[in-house]
């Protein structure tokens, strides 16, 4: 129980350090995928809590569907250290990686994450894409009951608009 208040001082005094990233960022996205032969597609709404301009917590709500798979929802959680640069005050650039976990409403396509990417910004408006290898922890098939990879990679293109609060 003492590392509940450890985390709150840490989260606070980490936050009055975040000068050029907002403290909250949404964005929406897509992401495509094969395992298998059987192919699918993720839509995104996630939510960033940038404790500091090198540390982000992400969250982000999902849904898949594909030809061969069942249609589920879920919770992706990662930890992200970012490098940022500036292009000027309107402006920069960022790579990323990290951890994280997927929780979904089936509990069968639970897994591991770890994730990578890139990004740019200008205005107020951001791209990014990346990578996001996903590690099962349940045995899974598709709709045909054909065994599937224990392991996948997801390719992902992210949207961020004027979604931010508290700089």
């Amino acid at each position: 129980m003492r590392i509940i208040p450890f985390l709150l001082v840490s989260l606070s005094l980490s936050t009055t350090f975040a000068k050029d990233t907002p403290l909250v960022t949404g964005d929406i996205g897509g992401s495509s995928g094969n395992n298998n032969g059987t192919t699918y597609q993720e839509v995104h709404l996630g939510v960033n809590l940038n404790f500091t301009d090198w540390l982000t917590w992400r969250n982000t709500g999902f849904q898949r569907t594909g030809s061969k798979t069942k249609t589920f929802t879920g919770l992706d959680s990662t930890m992200r250290l970012v490098l940022r640069t500036k292009f000027d005050q309107n402006g920069g650039a960022n790579i990323f990686i990290g951890p994280g976990y997927r929780w979904t409403s089936d509990e069968v396509n639970n897994a591991v994450i770890g994730e990578a990417g890139v990004g740019v910004n200008f205005s107020g408006v951001g791209l990014s894409a990346g990578a996001k290898y996903l590690k099962y922890d349940k045995a899974r098939v598709d709709t045909a009951g054909n065994a599937l990879k224990n392991e996948d990679v997801n390719y992902f293109v992210n949207i961020t608009g004027n979604t931010s609060f508290g700089k």
